[in-house]
């Protein structure tokens, strides 16, 4: 009995603890021609993410949003975006964290599972992540093509909205 209660004592700090999402947020980037920047925000991050021993390559879980909360500066281009994403039949995109490579100091390679508009790719984030006392600051950033998500990118004329989206993930975690 001795025994089991010093291998349980011993094992704890080996399990995954939760991390609470105190803050975050995605925002999108792409331009159209003549029509400059578009930038949508959505400000309602959602995650699931667990950590082993404050050891930032064993960080796992799952982000998503709700697709019909982004933001820009231009309503009615907010409700063409919802129509282009199909937010609808897709209302949610989420990543999930399969593995973490360090590559500098508080800088990442977060490889994972993207699912947008119906389609599931494998996707690489450059992240940088700090490990605090009380929590974990997370930056992610990463570039996909709207046609690998089925998306068909609006045009006005000759004005078409580009295929390149960057996407920027800002997250602050406590333990």
């Amino acid at each position: 009995m001795k025994k089991l209660l010093l291998v349980l004592l011993f094992s704890f700090p080996l399990l995954a603890s939760q991390l609470h999402l105190q803050d975050g947020f995605v925002q999108a980037h792409t331009e159209m021609l003549m029509e400059s920047n578009i930038d949508p925000l959505n400000k309602s991050l959602h995650a699931d993410v667990s950590i082993k021993n404050d050891d930032i390559l064993t960080l796992r879980g799952n982000f998503w949003i709700e697709m019909d909360l982004f933001v820009s500066d231009n309503k009615d281009r907010d409700e063409h975006m919802d129509e282009t994403t199909d937010v609808k039949t897709y209302p949610q995109a989420s990543f999930s964290i399969i593995s973490i490579t360090k590559k500098d100091v508080d800088i990442y390679t977060l490889k994972g599972e993207m699912d947008f508009h119906g389609v599931k790719k494998e996707l690489l984030f450059e992240s940088k992540i700090i490990n605090k006392d009380n929590g974990i600051s997370l930056s992610a950033k990463t570039d996909i093509n709207g046609t690998d998500f089925g998306l068909e990118m609006p045009c006005l004329i000759f004005m078409c909205v580009d295929n390149k989206i960057s996407i920027l993930v800002e997250a602050d975690f406590s333990k």
